[in-house]
């Protein structure tokens, strides 16, 4: 009798620890530029519900073709001097500009909030081609910590991490495009809740700076799972 009733307790303190684990709720912010696509939404998407359940994640997603990271960060500085190739110094209109993606970047996120606690949020980034062709690395750094910090004072939150995708290395022979590669692996390694992810066997160089369809879901796989190591991560710490 004793050890029957040794093995229900022992039951029902499982059934209260997996059911503790399984009411962990978790947000993940996926943006950047034309390579933050559906397909990778899909593939990340799939990986995290896996993992943690379906009722258990939210994924927030909102991407724009085309653009520098400014359009995040609306206290963006271009470099002393700098001058867009072929172009000349940017204007008052793209100094307009700063910040206009990261509006309905956080509406998004302010939605997936509304009468929802979280405990974990995790920022994913697909971004850079934009700054690496234009010779904007030396902006980066700061630009995206300012857009790191911004998100975490209006979410309310210290514990925001992040996982940063490095561009992959079709254009390894221009200097600027390997510098920008460089500062996307120094954010993650700088700091103890960011990671980054390789992309360079995701494509060939005819794809040129983006992936070809099938690699999309790989890619996020890639993404979710180092957001799930850092989420372990964080758990065992405490």
């Amino acid at each position: 009798m004793r050890g029957l009733i040794c093995y229900v307790a022992l039951a029902i303190f499982s059934f209260v620890t997996v059911s503790a684990k399984n009411s962990q709720r978790h947000l993940f912010i996926l943006s950047g530029q034309s390579n933050m696509t559906g397909g990778l939404k899909a593939g990340f998407a799939k990986t995290v519900e896996d993992t943690f359940g379906e009722d258990n994640v939210v994924v927030v997603h909102h991407s724009k073709s085309g653009r520098g990271i400014r359009f995040w960060d609306k206290d963006y500085r271009f470099p002393d001097n700098y001058r867009f190739p072929g172009k000349g110094v940017p204007s008052e209109r793209s100094r307009q500009q700063h910040g206009q993606e990261y509006g309905p970047l956080i509406g998004k996120v302010r939605e997936a909030f509304d009468g929802r606690s979280f405990d974990s949020v995790t920022f994913v980034w697909m971004q850079g081609e934009s700054d690496g062709k234009r010779g904007l690395g030396a902006a980066y750094e700061k630009s995206f910590l300012r857009l790191l910090g911004r998100m975490k004072t209006d979410l309310g939150r210290k514990d925001v991490a992040f996982v940063i995708g490095r561009i992959n290395d079709s254009y390894m022979s221009e200097p600027p495009w390997k510098a920008m590669r460089d500062v996307q692996v120094k954010l993650a390694e700088d700091n103890e809740h960011g990671e980054w992810v390789d992309t360079d066997d995701l494509s060939e160089p005819e794809h040129g700076v983006h992936f070809p369809r099938e690699s999309y879901p790989i890619l996020g796989r890639r993404f979710a799972e180092k957001a799930i190591e850092l989420i372990r991560q964080t758990k065992i710490k405490k």
